[in-house]
């Protein structure tokens, strides 16, 4: 093995590894988008509360409580 060899195999690892962080931040991202930024118990008491107020019907409501 002489030193040309050890240039591209270093070249590929270093290729290797940028592309692979690049991959797995990708995939950490679309991970934390699809968390939703309240707990299910606060979205259905802000629910209850905006039918009570009625800023909503209850028809609206009990759409949403399915979505969740």
């Amino acid at each position: 093995m002489d030193m040309q060899d050890l240039g591209l195999w270093a070249m590929l690892a270093f290729w290797g590894s940028a592309i692979s962080g690049i991959y797995l931040a990708v995939l950490w991202a679309r991970k934390k988008s699809k968390k939703s930024p309240a707990s299910r118990e606060i979205i259905i008491q802000s629910l209850k509360q905006r039918v009570a107020d009625g800023e909503i019907s209850e028809e609206t409501y009990q759409r949403r409580l399915k979505d969740l």
